[in-house]
């Protein structure tokens, strides 16, 4: 499976524009970087710097290790230790609000989505699906919030030189 992500490994970086509400629109600077891990791994990192129509910025930068799991194409996350000093996803029903995050790798797709269990029971999921094509990467991003969408970005990524 890691020769499977091979194409995708690099660094690419691009902008959108998504719909911020009430008529604005928010442009976004993206950059994902997909690295190999030295433990038939992966990494995903990425950032996001979101420029509102008011002059604000608002940066997002997660990082996040995935390891296969035991059905071929699906990888659990690592992003945290547990008491016996295994690397184990988040619990999306803890206190601490953090999301349940795995990834999926369909042929020349790879997706990674979070889970998140809100306060009261709703959910929200963002779903960030990375493409491969002639130019680099293409993104498809959706936030679903309670089964109603609530964003949906698109970009092409290019790749940074090495």
């Amino acid at each position: 499976m890691s020769g499977q992500l091979e194409p995708f490994y690099g660094k690419y970086t691009g902008t959108s524009e998504s719909p911020e509400g009430r008529g604005e629109v928010a442009d976004r600077d993206l950059t994902v970087s997909i690295q190999p891990l030295e433990k038939n791994g992966f990494s995903v990192n990425w950032t996001t710097v979101i420029h509102t129509a008011d002059g604000q910025k608002k940066k997002s930068a997660p990082s996040i290790d995935f390891y296969p799991s035991s059905r071929p194409g699906l990888f659990v996350s690592a992003m945290k230790t547990d008491v016996f000093g295994h690397t184990v996803p988040y619990d999306p029903i803890a206190k601490d609000g953090n999301p349940y995050v795995w990834a999926g790798l369909d042929d020349t797709t790879l997706t990674v989505s979070a889970l998140y269990i809100l306060d009261g029971g709703g959910y929200e999921v963002q779903v960030y699906k990375r493409s491969l094509n002639e130019s680099g990467l293409s993104l498809e991003f959706e936030r679903i919030k309670d089964g109603e969408p609530m964003t949906r970005i698109s970009a092409q990524l290019n790749p940074v030189p090495r």
